[in-house]
């Protein structure tokens, strides 16, 4: 709406029909007459359940005997729903931009490095996303994650990570959370954080990790000094093959249908992110599967 109209109030004026030749020519001109009459058209096709008036107004003159009487006027009515529907439109647009969130996302096979507002460092990895409001960044430091990332958290307010499964509280560290799948896992590399999930949650150090088992917490340890994905490995300890082959079809361009008899199957070893053959090789061959990549990036099985 614009401030021209809001100072001079035409918007009432003009629906009561006290507008000037001059000034109902300079509302046409605007171009926001025409709005202006979409919002009353619109509310033509309201459905309103019919109101008693009569019984309404005895209610409130036996609660309020200062009550002054109403005037029947349906035009009056619809006067007041245009004014209000105007007014809800204006602040639904002053919200959402307001409100605005940033959203930075990885394809398959790319990585990138995010900074965010007050310095935060983010590894985004492959096929991973975070969503922020950067407007309100410094007052409250939360974001979501889906995928895959490594943080390294500035000091200041407390650092919040809410993925679709836990959520991860910080003050300033550096730790790598993964939620692929149906896996869950957080690793800290320096600092101390707190994982939440439902009404279960651990904190963990640098040394410390925690992983979701059967609708649980489980803390673990490592020896790791940052996360493997970020030097281009994945190494695996007895995890099943399904969730190995949704790590390959993020980081190479390639369909594999996996049959189901192999889905939970536990592969064990490191696999690179360099050259898509060999990193099948060491994935079938060592768990003697045939398989044959043909020349459309589509893995089949005998």
């Amino acid at each position: 709406m614009s401030k021209h109209l809001e100072d001079k109030n035409l918007i009432a004026r003009w629906m009561d029909d006290r507008l000037s030749n001059e000034e109902k020519e300079q509302l046409k001109e605007s171009g926001e007459l025409d709005a202006l009459k979409t919002v009353i058209d619109d509310i033509d096709t309201w459905k309103v359940k019919p109101f008693n008036l009569d019984a309404g107004l005895a209610k409130l003159t036996e609660e309020n005997k200062t009550v002054v009487p109403l005037k029947k006027s349906n035009k009056n009515w619809l006067r007041i729903a245009a004014s209000v529907a105007i007014l809800l439109s204006c602040s639904l647009v002053w919200y959402l931009t307001s409100t605005s969130s940033t959203t930075i996302a990885t394809k398959i096979a790319e990585s990138k490095t995010v900074e965010l507002p007050t310095g935060s460092l983010v590894e985004l990895d492959a096929a991973s996303s975070i969503t922020y409001n950067k407007d309100d960044w410094e007052d409250s430091r939360m974001l979501t994650l889906s995928g895959q990332a490594f943080f390294n958290v500035t000091s200041g307010a407390p650092f919040i990570v809410k993925t679709p499964t836990a959520q991860v509280s910080v003050l300033g560290t550096q730790f790598n959370i993964s939620t692929q799948e149906e896996q869950f896992s957080v690793y800290c590399y320096e600092g101390k954080i707190e994982v939440s999930y439902k009404n279960n949650s651990e904190i963990i150090t640098k040394g410390q990790s925690v992983f979701l088992v059967n609708g649980k917490l489980k803390k673990d340890k490592h020896e790791y000094l940052s996360p493997e994905w970020m030097t281009g490995l994945s190494t695996y300890d007895r995890t099943p093959l399904k969730t190995v082959i949704a790590d390959v079809k993020r980081y190479y361009n390639v369909e594999v249908n996996l049959p189901k008899k192999y889905g939970t199957l536990q592969f064990t070893g490191t696999i690179a992110h360099k050259d898509l053959q060999q990193t099948l090789n060491t994935i079938f061959t060592t768990m003697e599967i045939k398989y044959e990549l043909q020349e459309d990036n589509t893995v089949i099985f005998e």
